[in-house]
């Protein structure tokens, strides 16, 4: 069962193959099929509920496989089973994602680098030393841990038979993932197959192991036992692993009867997950009068191909091949104006990895004098509230550099380039308006050559002014005085009025 996630390492471009690359190393032996910094991500998948249902686990197939065929220790069926039992509670299908990343390709060489298994035949193999790591999505990570692990890639199909313990190896995911990830791209696996069909008979010990029946497939074999050809498996077992044409480990599947226990699959294959490596230089300054600087790069990539450099953003050098581990070196043109100049350079590989440095080149001139300041700002006092204030500048040099703005102290404006006779204004924020007393704002205007000038100016808020209690009344008409006089007045009248009647 595939995942569906998001990946993080895609291929960003085609192989192009271009006449102009220059190798950095001899070509790989022809029967290595990997590359340098390809990437390989693996899903492995448990249909959990079928390893109890099956009979697997009662009928003790995992033991007996480990007793036949000596298995490591902690590679074997049942200690993943085990190892996986508490995320089989929570999901029918338990995923984890198994990685592995070319890091080298070394020499060729021949040995008896089995003879810890016990077959001292020399082999001739190449070495691919390959980062691994897992993790899956309750929480263990192991990302890309210590250093990369060498595997040998056999050099015909018979060895590989051997290095795969005669077929041994396919009774467990880790037992391939970690014994056999990679196959000679030449395998014939008919050869494979009879190789390990008849070590089943003479290297094992345990004689229930000549009760495998390795065949071949188109591209990998097939493993199958009978019922109780492991003495107790109630039903039969079928094994099958594949491989990929490049000989990277494919498809490992586990069948108990009609169960599938487990899925191992390669879901992703990228050729080329790496960008270009390159050095870091430092900034530099120059007399106007410099000649002949340069600027040197180094990068480092499996497949590089092409490098831009840009100054101030306008394209310097057009697209360049250039060879892993060889200096990139850019003269730099003589009388540059002073300033600042940043130079870019993009490295890029053939699958689109672009890896960039920047250096800044300063061109200046013996100057002692400090910038003069033509225009500043005056103190200013204003009501708490009274937002939209601001300060200006305006100051000269004839190498003018950067500014930098304190308020009480604490720089509120970082290092920004300023031009001679232009006006700076600074903005005062809106909230600071509201905050009653007296604030101090500082400008430092700066040359190439670090002569300064400073301007300081104050912004006071008044404070809120007082609310003052009503003013007395007139003596003699309080409120209840002035409302008898008006009733005994409208008393009056209405009597006078009756009387007229």
């Amino acid at each position: 069962m595939k995942k569906n996630k998001v990946i993080l390492i895609s291929i960003l471009g085609s192989l192009l193959l271009i006449p102009f690359m220059i190798p950095a190393k001899a070509a790989p032996a022809p029967y290595v099929g990997v590359l340098e910094e390809n990437y390989m991500e693996y899903t492995l998948s448990f249909n959990w509920a079928d390893w109890t249902t099956s009979g697997f686990l009662a009928d003790g197939v995992s033991e007996a496989i480990d007793l036949i065929f000596d298995q490591p220790d902690g590679w074997d069926l049942f200690q993943i089973y085990d190892d996986w039992s508490y995320y089989g509670s929570i999901s029918q299908y338990t995923f984890s994602w198994w990685w592995s990343m070319v890091d080298t390709i070394l020499p060729e060489n021949t040995s008896d680098f089995l003879s810890d298994e016990s077959i001292p035949d020399n082999i001739t193999y190449t070495s691919a030393n390959l980062y691994t790591g897992y993790w899956h999505p309750w929480g263990i990570v192991e990302d890309n841990p210590g250093d990369p692990d060498s595997y040998p890639i056999v050099n015909d199909s018979a060895s590989f038979a051997l290095q795969s313990l005669y077929g041994g190896s396919g009774f467990s995911p880790m037992t391939l993932k970690y014994q056999v990830p990679l196959a000679p791209n030449n395998t014939n696996w008919a050869t494979f197959a009879a190789t390990a069909q008849s070590g089943m008979t003479t290297y094992y010990a345990n004689p229930l192991a000549a009760n495998t029946t390795v065949t071949a497939l188109a591209d990998g074999y097939s493993m199958y036992v009978p019922i109780a050809g492991y003495e107790n498996n109630t039903a039969p077992i079928t094994v099958n692993v594949t491989y990929t044409s490049a000989g990277v480990l494919n498809k490992a599947t586990f069948e108990y009867g009609a169960s599938v226990l487990y899925i191992f699959e390669l879901d992703v294959y990228t050729v080329d997950a790496v960008a270009p490596e390159t050095t870091s230089l430092s900034d530099f300054i120059r007399y106007y009068d410099y000649t002949g600087e340069n600027i040197s790069w180094t990068a480092t990539d499996a497949n590089p191909e092409s490098y831009t450099i840009t100054r101030n953003g306008i394209l310097e050098v057009p697209t360049t091949p250039w060879v892993s581990g060889t200096p990139v070196t850019y003269n730099i043109t003589d009388g540059l104006a002073i300033g600042n100049h940043t130079f870019v350079i993009f490295f890029e590989d053939m699958y689109g990895h672009i890896t960039n440095d920047s250096v800044v080149f300063t061109v200046f001139v013996t100057d002692d004098d400090d910038p003069v300041l033509t225009s500043t700002p005056s103190d200013i006092t204003v009501d708490i509230g009274n937002i939209n204030q601001s300060f200006s500048w305006i100051a000269t040099d004839a190498y003018a550099s950067t500014y930098t703005i304190n308020r009480n102290g604490t720089e509120v404006v970082a290092a920004t380039a300023w031009v001679s006779g232009t006006e700076v204004t600074y903005d005062i924020p809106w909230a600071l308006h509201y905050i009653s007393g007296v604030t101090t704002y500082e400008i430092i205007f700066s040359d190439l050559n670090g002569n300064t000038v400073n301007d300081s100016v104050t912004m006071t808020v008044n404070e809120i002014p007082p609310v003052l209690p009503p003013s007395p009344g007139i003596p003699g008409f309080e409120p209840l005085i002035v409302i008898g006089i008006v009733a005994i007045g409208s008393i009056g009248l209405i009597v006078l009025k009756r009387k007229k009647k």
